[in-house]
């Protein structure tokens, strides 16, 4: 990685760390979802309304790191209007470009989420980002 993508890569983060979006308590959620990483301490709560199977709402309340901040907060940009299904593949994917060697976050077609594979190059960071996902599964596993 070239250091003016590392750069664009860091800003990305720093903006949706420091201005996080949908974060706040989302009251008549229809599924929420409480993770914790016990390793560093990360807590995360998504909420989702939904309707027809569509996300037509996402939020969430944390205290974490700024990777997991950043990560939660384009989590609710791209799931927002998305189906159901559509977002559980998308979370999949990320997750697995995340913790595989072999797969490229590059192939997921969201600028600002691409971001995120800078946490490949530190393991013990690569939880952090991917907290969020785990927890809107674990969200969308209460509507099913």
């Amino acid at each position: 990685m070239n250091s003016e993508l590392k750069a664009l890569y860091r800003d990305t983060l720093l903006k949706h760390s420091r201005e996080p979006k949908n974060k706040r308590v989302l009251k008549d959620a229809d599924a929420y979802f409480e993770l914790k990483n016990p390793l560093c301490g990360d807590l995360i709560t998504l909420y989702l309304k939904v309707s027809r199977r569509m996300v037509s709402e996402a939020t969430f309340e944390a205290q974490c790191c700024s990777i997991c901040m950043a990560s939660a907060s384009m989590l609710t940009e791209q799931i927002t209007q998305s189906d159901i299904e559509g977002g559980i593949e998308f979370a999949d994917s990320l997750i697995e470009s995340l913790l595989q060697p072999g797969f490229s976050i590059a192939t997921l077609e969201n600028e600002d989420i691409q971001s995120l594979a800078g946490v490949k190059s530190f393991p013990s960071r690569i939880r952090c980002a991917t907290l969020p996902w785990e927890a809107f599964k674990g969200a969308v596993s209460r509507l099913i």
